[in-house]
């Protein structure tokens, strides 16, 4: 029987909750998760089952599509890669990701809906706060532990490389930002980053495909994350390919610590998320690699930053705070770095 996906809350009924999960769903109380809609146009909600005699989880968490069908249209692939991230991948044992009980997708519409297990007393992140150190070294392991599950497993091209155009975005960046954050300067040095990449897109597939591929996040930030007394969950799959590692492990430290913890902290945690890939069993991956792809991945945090300025929803003044924290935080690595169009073409 093929099931409709629900639009929102009210059309998740007792009735397709019981087919869906194949057990007699009898009550369902639903609840918004979130002051507001994600960035990309979804919400969460969670809810409350009681059932007629096969006893199933208390309560879990909806993960519906945009409403606004512009929204669903410009993230039909995302919504198609979570829903196969949790149908095809995320199916073996001990990974750090919520368990499934049912995804779909519907390739017209672009509409999508994934039913995961509830962390209810997990404690999220606060993206505009930042991630506390021990927090970090908690998402580390979590993501070298996936990354290691999954090692060399990448396809022969870089078939993960986001339907965005950048060029495009990078364009109409400076007038969106103006919009949003009007008294947000951007340094000649950091336009000259964005003019570099627009004018060569192929930098994206090459830099980020360099090295052991293996399945990555690819917007692995605190508030993508939840903490439980056994370690970090990591949510939100949407955007998820391969790549190298290394992408996940500096969009994750640029985008969720302050400048000032980074700087203190990166060596460290950089050496940290090597340790726990060679604790996995790894071999062939040495801290030097790790140390250069952990530089270059600003590339990836640089284009999805441009993007989801540009394209996503940052209405909201929570959303636009989250947008300036995340834009200083990469200003802040480029300079520390002292990173340049010259250094991502060296390495082609």
């Amino acid at each position: 029987m093929s099931l409709p996906i629900p639009q929102n809350a009210e059309e998740i009924t007792p009735d397709w909750l019981s087919v869906a999960m194949g057990r007699t769903v009898t009550g369902c109380t639903a609840q918004r998760i979130g002051r507001d809609e994600s960035f990309t146009g979804g919400s969460l909600i969670r809810l409350g089952l009681d059932y007629s005699e096969t006893k199933g989880p208390e309560s879990i968490i909806a993960k519906l599509s945009a409403k606004r069908p512009a929204f669903r249209k410009a993230l039909a692939e995302a919504n198609r890669r979570e829903v196969g991230f949790y149908s095809r991948k995320a199916d073996r044992r001990n990974l750090p990701v919520p368990r499934c009980c049912y995804a779909d997708f519907d390739e017209n519409s672009g509409d999508s809906i994934v039913l995961v297990e509830d962390f209810a007393q997990a404690r999220s992140g606060d993206f505009v706060k930042g991630c506390s150190l021990k927090d970090a070294q908690a998402v580390i392991a979590a993501m070298a532990k996936v990354h290691a599950s999954y090692w060399e497993e990448g396809p022969a091209e870089n078939s993960w490389l986001p339907e965005f155009d950048f060029a495009q975005c990078w364009t109409d960046y400076p007038a969106r930002l103006s919009q949003i954050l009007p008294d947000q300067h951007l340094p000649a040095g950091f336009r000259r980053l964005g003019d570099h990449l627009a004018d060569n897109p192929h930098l994206y597939a090459q830099l980020l495909g360099q090295g052991p591929q293996t399945c990555i996040h690819r917007d692995l930030q605190v508030d993508n994350v939840l903490f439980t007394p056994k370690g970090a969950v990591v949510l939100d799959w949407q955007f998820t390919g391969y790549g190298n590692g290394t992408s996940d492990l500096g969009y994750f430290l640029i985008s969720s610590l302050s400048p000032e913890q980074r700087r203190g902290a990166e060596r460290g945690l950089v050496r940290a998320y090597h340790k726990a890939l060679l604790g996995q069993g790894l071999t062939g991956f040495a801290l030097p690699d790790c140390q250069r792809g952990y530089v270059l991945s600003v590339l990836g945090k640089l284009f999805l930053t441009v993007v989801a300025t540009v394209l996503f929803d940052n209405s909201s003044a929570h959303k636009r705070e989250w947008r300036r924290a995340d834009l200083q935080r990469l200003l802040s690595f480029c300079d520390d770095h002292e990173i340049a169009p010259e250094l991502w073409t060296e390495q082609c």
